[in-house]
Order: structure tokens, then C-alpha cells, then sequence
């Protein structure tokens, strides 16, 4: 058998016999198997008989793909043979790209990170160098991790920014050559990419391995320097026509002065998150609130995790503008809870290392604007799947892409 290039895209997949298509769905059903699987129970998933599925799976095995497990217990006659996917062929390259970050996980399938590389040196801008660099850094990731190619299925990134998961394109950068992004990277990789906005594959990550596994309808608010959002409803990832939805940063909160991005004011982005709780801390400061950790003067040199690792010290300063933002989170949520009326809301991204005072100020701001009766069945919780996540999150995109996995 090929390299398993098209379990990332049957349906474009040049591989068309139906013994190939069996297959795969052998691969996929035993990927999601929590138990191994004899021939009867393979052959009647893939509906083919005994004769068809003994072959197919053997095939299989013979490629390595598959392992032989032993025997399944039985009340009478003999007892057959079970199988599993061999999880040492099966691995996915997750990649995290922020403004200020990149971070990448080669994860086998059973989402065991096997080795992990990280740049806090890294700075996201609009220029073909930036992509090479981008491009380079996966690459030797890959390289560093001594698994070889053609035992990867393909790549899974998370985004900042907007990004259109029907065509791969980023909103925000590399849209030249008249290459989308995700398709310049499969060139240069050669290997499937699967490119999607940062938060809806932290969104995914968290339906696979975390607290919204299984919840039917969630929010999942990423906040770190940016605030992202990613809607699931009915266990499906809301992406919209032009793979836009859950631009939450961008819903109109107030007349403000501050600027965002988009070139608007009054974005609940320019309020909320760590861009803006620097703004906050200096707005404060220039009013004549005191603290033992910030000056004025120094203003310039602090980052956001300063102000959040304050908070944890008990700077009363550092907490007063995290609670004033978590309020204004809270009205903002309290609208979307209204509107889409969600079983859960989960917080992620950077922030969540002051959960506590968080998600208290959140529960305070998100009672002034949402109907009591739909905040009664929503639970607010906090990540705990960790600080790194987004880079098996873009392992785990990839593997619900390729229908690999339970979420």
C-alpha cells in the first residue's frame, strides 16, 4: 500500500479501487476502536464478508499497519484472532502559529506527543521570509524527530488570524503566487495540510481530550494576547461560509476610543485579552493608581504575563484590571449564551493561569446580560488540557479531518 496520503482526503483521493477505500475504513474503524477487533466484527463494519474482510486484513498486517492482538474470549468454539491499528506507523505533525510564537508536536496517533520544538523568538509578519521560516521550522521539527515521511499522515495548523478552512487560505497573511497558504506548505512538505483559525482547533482538541468531550453544545473562549472563539453546536465545529465564524474579538461591545485591527472601535477585543490589559494597567497608572510591581515610567517594558503573573502575587492593581475585564467578558458571553444558549463555556489560552479570578469576574458580567433560564444549564469551567495545547490541537484537526478519531 502507499504512503496513507488519502486518509486526509477521500474523496479527492486519486485511489479509487475499492479495496483501497475497505481499507481505509479498516484503518479509520480500528483508529477508533478502544478495543481490538476480530475478522467477523471488521468484515461486518466495512459490509463485506468473512472471505473479503480475512484478505483485507491481512494485507494489512503483512504491511505492518495493523498488529495481531491475540484471542478474543468466546462462550463456545474456537476462538478468533483480534487485531489493533499499530499505532508506531500512524503519526501527525500539530503546528501552532501566534504573532509572537510557534510550536510544533509530531504526535502519534493515539495522541502520545513523541517530540515538541518551540520558538518565543518567532514574529509573524506578512513577507516571504517569515513563511520560509515557518516552512523550515516544520521541516527540521520533522526531521529532528527521526520519524520518517511516509509514516506521517499529514499536518494539522492552528492559525491566528482569520482563516477560510474551505480553501486554506489566511486572511491576514501570505496571500501571493496565487497559492492559497495551505497549499504552498503542501509543496514544500509534500504532505496533506489541514489549516484552520488557532481557537476551533484548540475547540477540537478540547471535544477529543478535554472537559467538552461529549457536551453537545459549547463555547470555547481562547484568551491569551488575543481573544478567539470557537462555536460548537450539536458536537459539530461551526467554521461559516467563508470559514469565518466566531469572530468574536470583532462583536461591537462599546464606543470607545481604542482602535482594533480591523480599522473599527468598540471592538470587545480592544477591551479584553492581553493587548488590552496593558492598555488597561497604563490607562490606570496614568490615572494615579499605585502598585509595588508597575511604574509608569516602565510602562513600555512590561508583557501581559507580568500583569497576570502579579495577579498570583497579590498586586491589587493587576487584579483590579483583570476583574474589570472579565466583567465586560462576562456581558459579552452573557449575550452569546442568549443567543446560542450553550450547555458549556470553556476557557483557554494564557489567561487560564488566573483562572480562579477569571471565571469569578466572568460569572459576575455574564448575569447582567443573559437570560437567567439559559445561564441555569451552562457550566463556565477552565481548560485543563495545559498552556501548549494548540499544537496537538492542530494533530487532533487533522485526525478528525481524516475521520481517525472520537470526539
Amino acid at each position: 500500500m502507499d504512503k496513507l496520503e488519502f486518509l486526509s482526503d477521500t474523496k479527492n483521493s486519486n485511489l479509487r479501487n475499492r479495496q483501497l477505500e475497505q481499507q481505509r475504513n479498516i484503518i479509520r474503524h480500528l483508529s477508533k476502536s478502544t478495543s481490538p477487533l476480530s475478522i467477523p466484527e471488521i468484515s461486518e463494519f466495512i459490509k463485506t464478508s468473512v472471505p473479503t474482510g480475512t484478505k483485507l486484513t491481512k494485507e494489512l498486517l503483512k504491511n505492518n499497519y495493523i498488529l495481531a492482538e491475540g484471542k478474543k474470549e468466546t462462550d463456545n468454539g474456537r476462538r478468533p484472532t483480534t487485531y489493533a491499528l499499530n499505532t508506531n506507523k500512524f503519526y501527525v505533525v500539530g503546528v501552532e502559529i501566534l504573532e509572537k510564537f510557534i510550536h510544533a508536536s509530531i504526535v502519534r496517533i493515539d495522541l502520545e506527543a513523541v517530540h515538541q520544538a518551540k520558538n518565543r523568538q518567532f514574529e509573524l509578519t506578512d513577507t516571504p521570509a517569515c513563511l520560509n521560516e515557518i516552512t523550515q521550522f516544520i521541516q527540521t521539527t520533522i526531521k529532528a524527530s527521526g520519524i520518517q515521511a511516509e509514516q506521517i499522515i499529514g499536518v494539522g495548523i492552528g492559525m491566528t488570524g482569520g482563516v477560510n478552512r474551505h480553501t486554506g487560505e489566511s486572511i491576514n497573511y501570505f496571500n501571493y503566487d496565487n497559492d492559497s497558504l495551505k497549499k504552498h506548505l503542501e509543496k514544500e512538505l509534500a504532505l496533506p495540510i489541514v489549516l484552520d483559525n488557532d481557537t476551533r482547533a484548540i475547540g477540537i482538541a478540547e471535544q477529543v481530550l478535554g472537559i467538552a468531550k461529549g457536551v453537545e453544545n459549547v463555547l470555547v473562549v481562547k484568551v491569551s494576547r488575543n481573544l478567539g472563539l470557537s462555536i460548537i453546536l450539536n458536537r459539530q465545529t461551526i467554521i461559516g461560509g467563508t470559514g469565518l465564524a466566531g469572530n468574536f474579538a470583532h462583536i461591537r461591545f462599546k464606543a470607545g476610543e481604542r482602535l482594533c485591527k480591523c480599522g473599527k472601535t468598540g471592538c470587545i477585543g480592544t477591551e479584553v485579552a492581553g493587548d488590552a490589559l496593558k492598555n488597561d494597567l497604563a490607562e490606570a497608572l496614568e490615572n494615579g493608581e499605585r502598585s509595588l510591581h508597575f511604574q509608569l515610567d516602565k510602562i513600555d517594558t512590561y508583557q501581559y504575563h507580568d500583569i497576570l503573573d502579579a495577579v498570583l502575587k497579590g498586586d491589587a492593581l493587576a487584579f483590579k484590571v483583570l476583574h474589570d475585564q472579565g466583567d465586560k467578558l462576562g456581558q459579552a458571553l452573557g449575550n452569546m449564551v442568549n443567543l446560542l444558549n450553550p450547555d458549556l463555556i470553556v476557557l483557554v489560552g494564557e489567561f487560564v493561569m488566573v483562572k480562579d479570578f477569571l471565571i469569578d469576574a466572568i460569572r459576575i458580567g455574564i448575569r447582567k446580560t443573559a437570560l437567567l433560564e439559559s445561564l441555569r444549564t451552562c457550566k463556565i469551567e477552565a481548560s485543563t488540557l495545559g498552556r501548549y495545547l494548540s499544537s496537538k490541537a492542530g494533530a487532533c484537526m487533522l485526525l478528525k479531518a481524516c475521520d481517525m478519531i472520537e470526539y
